[in-house]
């Protein structure tokens, strides 16, 4: 049968549904067997980066193969932001490329370039993902492929990539199986039974317990065990960025979100705490900060299929080499028949209560002496989310807006990107979930990264697609503005609109893609009524929600390099420094 077509069948057996990409001469043959499998939908899209986004953010939310395809030359170096995506936040994605014919391959030859377009892709992306090969050979095409996705679906999920020569697409193969093992190998690790007593006894010594949910939760898919686990050991939980979602945040044990821009609440209880589990974090600065002070005394458990990729930095610090799924099914099945009772209740449970009431979100720019309009509106979009939607976020000042925050619940999801974070990611994200799960989708972005992959749109007018597109629109890249003003004594360059960066009217811009837009800014009366109408049941589908500020946004608490995770800016007033040493937390 012919390669391309058997390529097909094999990931329609693998369970893939959907492939997302930008149709060029290098993988027309390719196009055309997707195209003939009914079982696979082909989306089109308008640029290889939206591609890639697309299929990683379809791997992270399902826990299920992605699938993303591109020519060759342009095509698959455009691919290369998504391929890190996938790799640093370890999401299962197929990237398959277009190559020229073989006979047209430098291969080792110190010449530049034989082949018109021809790159080679495989030696570049190598250092972002789990396996890249070329397929130069018609006989290794079923092993190969084969490998490539086993390899993506096993231990820590990731990319891989296969680079497949035109000439290789179009020849013939004569394959002994159609099937593809795609389950992931169920090597239990048995935790010593001496590693799990010493967990129980820090755990029932501690005073101020503390369990942090990192991104390898969401990867492991233990949302509802996190829960079981941090009620059977009456253990308030905090959660990194890709965490965010992996444990209910209206539940009474929920501590917040730590990190550079955490909820000052989240990172206080990081700090005060004398004892850390950590559940699928690398701890690194970005959530823990460069000053290590808070942490040296600290004892500190991290759970991780990777012992290199847990910090060293904690003298304390001791490590149990699992998948979080196992590991919790081990402790659980071994703390019910410890005569130990788990109860840290009512005193420190308290005081994270007493902290979250006193510095809740809103309450940062308050404190800042700044204005406060977007928290407002993001509080208001987090009222109107329906125990279901999707919220797909950008990068930059939303995100941390986004994630201090949205009270994610129910079956919600929070879905952005963490290790590489770029802009432009939320559009594409978006669209390919709400294409998959025929659930609402919440997009929200800034007006720097809704410009970057603007035109999948397209994709989302075209198809009506049920989703809800929020651009908080400060006419500036906000985040970069607040570094300038932090570090660059205010000298705005290519930021603002003053210095070389230019906004849009997104409504106008949505209008032209089939879009209908809502128009909100704080001289409204009725923009809560506005944002309700947008969430509403009757409002046509897909909406895009331009919110316009005319103030420069700032985003507060935000650790400074220098400083402890309980220390960030905005500093804190003599009376609430009291007010802490009253609560017994300082």
């Amino acid at each position: 049968m012919k390669v391309s077509d058997y390529i097909v069948a094999l990931l329609q057996r693998a369970g893939v549904r959907y492939v997302y990409g930008c149709v060029g001469g290098a993988v027309t043959h390719l196009v055309d067997s997707i195209f003939k499998e009914k079982n696979i939908r082909y989306i089109h899209s308008y640029h290889e980066q939206a591609a890639a986004f697309s299929a990683s953010a379809l791997a992270k939310y399902e826990n299920t193969l992605g699938v993303a395809i591109a020519t060759s030359g342009p095509g698959a170096t455009n691919l290369i932001t998504g391929i890190a995506d996938a790799f640093f936040d370890s999401s299962p994605v197929l990237f398959i490329t277009g190559q020229v014919n073989t006979y047209d391959f430098k291969y080792k030859r110190p010449i530049r370039q034989c082949g018109f377009q021809e790159t080679d892709i495989v030696s570049i992306v190598k250092p972002i993902t789990k396996y890249s090969v070329l397929l130069d050979r018609a006989d290794k095409v079923e092993k190969e492929l084969k490998k490539a996705i086993k390899t993506a679906l096993s231990g820590r999920p990731g990319p891989v990539l296969v680079d497949i020569p035109l000439n290789i697409q179009r020849g013939e193969i004569s394959p002994t199986s159609y099937e593809v093992d795609v389950v992931n190998e169920k090597k239990t690790r048995e935790i010593a039974k001496e590693d799990l007593e010493a967990l129980c006894d820090d755990i029932v010594s501690s005073k101020r317990p503390l369990m942090l949910v990192g991104g390898g939760c969401r990867v492991a898919n233990v949302r509802e065990k996190l829960v079981s686990l941090a009620e059977q050991l009456s253990i308030p939980v905090v959660v990194s960025l890709l965490g965010k979602d992996c444990f209910p945040n209206d539940h009474r044990l929920y501590a917040g979100f730590i990190g550079a821009y955490g909820n000052r609440y989240g990172n206080l209880a990081l700090a005060k705490s004398d004892f850390l589990l950590v559940l699928g974090s690398r701890l690194d600065s970005r959530q823990v900060g460069n000053v290590v002070a808070p942490f040296v005394n600290k004892k500190i458990v991290q759970i991780d299929l990777e012992p290199d990729e847990t910090d060293r930095r904690f003298k304390k610090r001791r490590c149990i080499v699992s998948n979080v799924s196992e590991f919790i099914d081990q402790f659980l099945d071994f703390a019910e028949v410890q005569t130990s009772s788990f109860k840290h209740g009512s005193e420190w449970l308290g005081k994270i209560d007493s902290l979250k009431r006193v510095f809740q979100p809103l309450s940062e720019p308050k404190r800042a002496k700044v204005e406060s309009f977007h928290y407002s509106v993001m509080e208001e979009i987090s009222r109107n989310l329906s125990l279901e939607d999707i919220v797909c976020v950008d990068i930059g000042q939303n995100q941390m807006l986004a994630a201090q925050v949205l009270e994610i619940r129910g079956k919600q999801r929070f879905i952005t990107s963490g290790g590489m974070a770029p802009m432009g990611y939320s559009l594409p994200a978006g669209l390919s979930l709400a294409i998959a799960s025929k659930r609402r989708v919440i997009v929200i972005a800034g007006d720097g990264g809704m410009q970057l992959n603007i035109h999948e749109l397209n994709t989302v007018g075209k198809l009506r697609l049920p989703m809800v597109i929020f651009v908080l629109n400060n006419k500036s890249l906000g985040m970069i503005r607040q570094f300038q003003d932090l570090y660059f004594e205010s000298r705005y360059c290519d930021t603002d609109e003053c210095s070389g960066y230019y906004s849009a009217d997104f409504i106008e811009i949505a209008r032209a893609y089939g879009i209908n837009g809502l128009r909100i800014d704080r001289k409204l009366a009725d923009w809560r009524k506005r944002i309700r109408k947008a969430f509403g049941t009757d409002t046509k589908l897909p909406l895009l929600v331009q919110v316009d500020f005319d103030y420069p946004t700032y985003i507060y608490p935000k650790l400074e390099y220098d400083k402890p995770v309980d220390e960030p800016d905005p500093k804190l007033s003599k009376e609430e420094k009291a007010m802490l040493s009253d609560l017994s937390v300082s």
